[in-house]
């Protein structure tokens, strides 16, 4: 008989031990779950938006006609530094390159593209 409710109190107690264990398990999956999504989903929309903003800002000093190099300040906390190099020592073709960093987050983009000089200067 003591046999009987030893046996009876060692499964019980398993029992509660595997809750225990559930309820710990689906907490670190929910926890990590939310940091997922957080981190990783979230991140590739931020990288798009600050290429798409790299972008426009890159047509607007195509159509300035600036070749000089510059750094700019945008709105949301992105800071740009443009770069304007010679393409592979053509004379007619450069290399406008920015490079785009959130200051609150540490992200960076880089955005780059062939020019052709006599259109950099062409005023609209």
């Amino acid at each position: 008989m003591v046999e009987r409710l030893v046996g009876k109190r060692l499964k019980a107690s398993t029992l509660v031990e595997v809750l225990v264990a559930l309820v710990i398990i689906t907490l670190v999956v929910a926890i990590s779950a939310t940091f997922y999504a957080t981190m990783a989903l979230k991140r590739p929309d931020n990288a798009v938006n600050m290429l798409l903003e790299l972008r426009a800002l890159a047509q607007e000093s195509k159509r300035s006609g600036g070749s000089e190099q510059a750094q700019y300040e945008l709105g949301n906390g992105i800071q740009v530094d443009k770069v304007v190099t010679p393409y592979h020592g053509d004379t007619l073709l450069a290399v406008l390159e920015l490079r785009g960093q959130r200051t609150a987050t540490g992200e960076t983009a880089v955005y780059r593209e062939i020019i052709i000089k006599s259109h950099e200067n062409k005023q609209d």
